[in-house]
């Protein structure tokens, strides 16, 4: 399995927030909050990159609850 690194992140309008990732440095990933912890909810998907799959969106996700603090909530969702 490759790992899956934040880069840097940032807050946008509507309680979302953008993030970068080094597998996939030329595609920009929207994520939206839900209740108490953020989802993916877009990827801007560059060619130049390769196909994101489920499990690096959940390793995703999981990177920007943890770095944001809400890495329990997210983990013991539903």
């Amino acid at each position: 399995m490759i790992n899956v690194n934040l880069k840097k992140w940032g807050f946008t309008r509507r309680n979302s927030i953008k993030a970068e990732f080094d597998l996939f440095p030329h595609s920009l990933v929207i994520l939206r909050k839900i209740r108490t912890f953020y989802f993916v909810y877009q990827v801007h998907w560059s060619p130049l990159d390769p196909v994101v799959e489920t499990n690096h969106l959940e390793e995703m996700e999981l990177l920007v609850n943890r770095e944001l603090g809400f890495e329990h909530a997210y983990v013991s969702r539903r």
